[in-house]
């Protein structure tokens, strides 16, 4: 079966407002912002946001088409069967309300003009290519609901499936260039933020085990032959880490209300991860192979502790 499976990390969703913080320079930083005044840096922690509520939204109605597509191209198979095409589900687009006045096509200025033409760029390609899917994915419904495969035995709609996972493999690599540079820009100028923040400790500690479980996750989805997967001392590091932060005494409740539950709450949902991705290896280290089905539940982990994080630091 084919996939358009999103397999990348998914960005951080940073909501936190400028306090004054020094200048000391910070030596975990790996760009520029890392440096840049408070205006910028909450410039781009807002662009940030409306970047990730645009890669969600597109993401959410790739994701509606794929599960059709799915049940099309086994129809196809086998059309005559009269459940062959039943159950689909009409995708739709879920609008976006942003209240920012910063666009994703439109970066702004607190960016280098690389990243601005970077982000520009990628923006313009994957809105190009999501509207040829939705384009390709109205001729293959309209081809289904008038039974045109009855004319060519199904010929057309088997092209017109491929065609939207051609497009759909070529979005993601672009969205996955955008993820990873939001990723590296974000966190420096998060850090910015953060240098006198009283919770640093902990939100630091919380994005070092995002970090962490997205590297497995891609080391998980490089190569469906397990045993080619340096996986168990990935799996080591990471437990040993969560093993480490899970330990930390959680914020003090009386200052900061609720922090201590979502600690707990994010610290539970790794957990959960892990207990799949042990599964997962001991299933694999006896068939060989892992499924597409294995990575997207990964995935799913990971963006449910997404939500956490998000909990704790808004």
């Amino acid at each position: 079966m084919k996939t358009i499976l999103k397999l990348t990390a998914l960005a951080l969703t940073l909501s936190f407002t400028a306090c004054k913080n020094d200048k000391k320079k910070d030596d975990n930083a790996k760009t520029a912002y890392a440096e840049a005044d408070e205006k910028d840096v909450n410039t781009i922690i807002e662009y940030n946001n409306v970047m990730v509520s645009f890669t969600d939204k597109n993401n959410d109605y790739i994701k509606r088409i794929e599960d059709n597509m799915i049940k099309i191209e086994k129809g196809l198979q086998n059309p005559n069967d009269r459940f062959a095409f039943i159950g689909l589900i009409q995708p739709f687009s879920i609008p976006t309300f942003n209240r920012s006045g910063l666009k994703p096509d439109t970066p702004p200025n607190a960016l280098n003009n690389d990243d601005q033409k970077f982000f520009k760029e990628n923006v313009t390609a994957m809105t190009g290519l999501l509207d040829k899917i939705k384009e390709t994915y109205k001729s293959l419904d309209e081809y289904i609901k008038a039974e045109d495969w009855k004319d060519d035995k199904g010929t057309k709609g088997k092209a017109l499936v491929d065609s939207i996972y051609s497009m759909g493999k070529k979005y993601y690599n672009h969205d996955e260039l955008v993820l990873a540079k939001l990723n590296l820009i974000g966190d420096d100028a998060e850090r910015v933020i953060l240098k006198t923040h009283p919770l640093k400790e902990y939100i630091f500690a919380l994005k070092d085990d995002r970090s962490a479980t997205a590297a497995f996750t891609k080391l998980m989805a490089s190569n469906k032959n397990y045993k080619s997967i340096e996986a168990k001392a990935a799996y080591q590091a990471l437990e040993d880490q969560h093993h480490k932060h899970e330990a930390m005494a959680a914020p003090d409740a009386t200052k900061y209300p609720g922090k201590d539950s979502y600690f707990k709450n994010f610290n539970d949902r790794l957990n959960d991860y892990l207990i799949a991705a042990r599964k997962m290896m001991r299933d694999a280290s006896a068939s060989g192979k892992l499924t597409d089905y294995n990575i997207e539940e990964l995935v799913r982990h990971q963006d449910s502790m997404r939500s956490a994080y998000n909990n704790f630091v808004d």
